[in-house]
């Protein structure tokens, strides 16, 4: 090993200081070796160079500037000192690093740390993830340890940092280890992972699946361009009535609205029934009178009816919310009441339970209940046929829901479904493999700050305190570390940290990690794209790494705003030249019209 410096000052076992020269120095963030003496043995210790400062005995701080030209005319230079910090990193033994207990002498030789040593510090790792290599070091590559995501992993960068390309690389080799990953994408950033950037299929495409709803709103990707798509609905009639509620926003504290729906809804139980069926059955029981009429029977056919005067009232339902909750659910204000195109089951084989009379809480409840059900019936996710758990839970298989384009609320409720399916299936039967699910834009699933709320924040928070029992792991994206609940991003002990130059981010990731030190958090605004700083069970100490290419094309790129731009400009030139093309045209028939007559 080439010696490029010398230990001097105080030496303590967690950093040291030593001297070089501008020829040898090794730059900062360059790994070096430096030997201490234990009781028994030599050991080389690794350390990274944190710091250079170049400084000169002659020339301090403290001469004005007649006097450095004096001295500079007389001397013609000042011989300058290079001075380096190093922090320790520690030895390896067996295949765990250890920190040393004894400090390095005052005199000991600095070397540089060559290849094979840092290979065996951050590859080696059985069955790891090939995620790039070090800044400093091409040539030597970084694994991470799968076991490390045991306790979660949280990515996080601002925006154009190449976040959702780094959790591109780390999903393709995961799945090709036999991982079930569940991707949940309010971006389409990773429904193209069946295609190389050439258009042709991956060497995984076989084993990744892209789900889309069933809305009207067309997908920021087309699925032509994806290799297709399935469709992901919900069956209406599988819903519990807490789920009923938690979707539509109703309070554990309103009684009476929560009992109309637990009546229609256990009147309805063994039925395939559909959101149109359910605000019917609301209805008819809002009107209230032919409900307690005399002989009226539960299992007779019903048909839509008018809302009663209750419900038309100001007070209870008045036009401005009615509007509010059409605008939302994406419908014209005028289509209320009229039948939905897309159901087209409207008997169903089984005839609903007879159930006893409502009693007038309920009716009272129901006449409040209808215009959330009606917001429900206006939400394009229903169909007959359930979440597909059996083939997400499949092994060594990618799933991507894109919910690009769904208003937040219907996402939400989606992670939500989704997770407490398989949070059931975890605690009741067990898993017989790892589920791993990944979070894009974490900030709006499990938000922190008071007052902030979403459908799906109390099992994101479960699953990440308590999932590893039962094999489930979470990767939690963002760019809003702040924004994320600080327990749950606590619970992340891994960490993939890209470019970040917001305050309130930074100080968030220094209360959530106990790994990241201030001379790693001053250094992630000087990170390039593709360049990010990792912590926790997943290395063997922290490391800085270029994020190396992945195989399938990124759904996340930002657009070319030039090329855009000219594009724009060509088609505003075609169109003057055509334009121009049929004036001429018309004015030569004009005129041969008229040499004719």
């Amino acid at each position: 090993m080439d010696t490029v410096g010398y230990v001097v000052g105080e030496v303590r076992t967690d950093e040291f200081t030593f001297v070089t020269n501008r020829e040898i120095a090794p730059p900062r963030l360059e790994y070096i070796v430096v030997q201490v003496q234990a009781p028994t043995r030599q050991i080389d210790v690794l350390a990274q160079v944190t710091s250079l400062s170049v400084s000169s005995r002659l020339l301090d701080n403290s001469l004005g500037y007649a006097e450095v030209e004096a001295i500079l005319n007389r001397l013609k230079s000042s011989p300058p000192i290079v001075q380096g910090k190093a922090k320790i990193l520690g030895y390896l033994d067996a295949n765990a690093v250890r920190f040393p207990r004894h400090a390095a002498t005052p005199g000991a030789s600095v070397a540089m740390a060559p290849d094979d040593l840092l290979r065996k510090f951050f590859s080696g790792i059985e069955s790891g993830i090939e995620i790039g290599t070090l800044i400093n070091r091409p040539k030597v590559a970084v694994q991470l340890n799968p076991n490390g995501l045991r306790r979660h992993l949280a990515v996080i960068a601002q925006t154009g940092a190449g976040k959702s390309y780094t959790v591109g690389v780390i999903l393709e080799k995961l799945l090709q280890l036999g991982g079930t990953v569940v991707v949940f994408d309010p971006n389409s950033d990773y429904v193209l992972m069946r295609r190389d950037p050439k258009r042709n299929a991956t060497s995984f495409a076989s084993h990744v699946e892209v789900y889309r709803l069933p809305t009207t709103q067309a997908g920021r990707i087309p699925d032509e361009e994806i290799g297709g798509s399935k469709k992901f609905t919900m069956q209406f009639s599988k819903l519990e009535v807490d789920e009923l509620c938690q979707m539509t926003g109703i309070a554990p504290t309103s009684t009476n609205i929560r009992k109309a729906i637990q009546t229609v809804w256990d009147k309805l139980q063994g039925s395939d029934y559909t959101p149109r069926q359910f605000r019917e059955e609301l209805e008819e029981m809002a009107n209230g009178a032919d409900a307690m009429a005399p002989g009226a029977s539960a299992g007779m056919s019903r048909g839509p009816r008018p809302l009663s005067p209750a419900i038309g009232n100001e007070a209870e339902f008045d036009r401005a919310f009615r509007e509010r909750i059409a605008d939302k659910a994406n419908v014209e204000f005028e289509d209320f009441g009229k039948p939905l195109e897309h159901e087209t089951r409207e008997n169903n084989t089984k005839a609903p339970k007879e159930t006893k009379l409502p009693s007038l809480d309920a009716i009272s409840g129901a006449q409040k209940a209808l215009k959330y059900i009606e917001l429900l019936e206006r939400v394009d996710i229903w169909g007959f046929t359930d979440v597909p758990m059996k083939e997400l839970l499949r092994p060594m298989t990618l799933s991507v829901i894109d919910v690009a384009g769904v208003d937040q609320w219907i996402s939400e409720f989606i992670v939500a479904k989704v997770l407490n399916e398989t949070w059931g299936i975890a605690v009741n039967e067990g898993l017989p493999r790892p589920v791993f699910f990944v979070l894009e834009e974490a900030h709006n699933f499990v938000p922190g700050g008071q007052g902030m709320q979403s459908h799906s924040a109390a099992i994101i928070k479960r699953i990440a305190s308590e999932g590893r029992k039962f094999g489930l792991f979470m990767v939690l994206i963002t760019q809003r570390p702040y924004k994320v609940h600080a327990d749950t991003l606590s619970q992340c002990n891994s960490q993939i940290i890209m470019r970040l130059t917001n305050p309130q981010d930074q100080q968030a990731i220094r209360l959530s990690s106990e790994s990241i030190s201030e001379g790693l958090l001053g250094d992630l605004p000087g990170l390039n794209i593709g360049e990010a700083v990792i912590l926790g069970p997943l290395v063997r100490v922290p490391v800085m790494v270029k994020v190396g290419q992945r195989e399938s094309q990124e759904g996340g790129n930002d657009i070319d705003v030039v090329a855009a731009l000219e594009r724009a400009r060509s088609e505003v030139i075609t169109d003057q030249r055509e334009a121009k093309a049929k004036e001429e045209k018309q004015a030569r028939g004009r005129s041969e019209w008229k040499e004719a007559v």
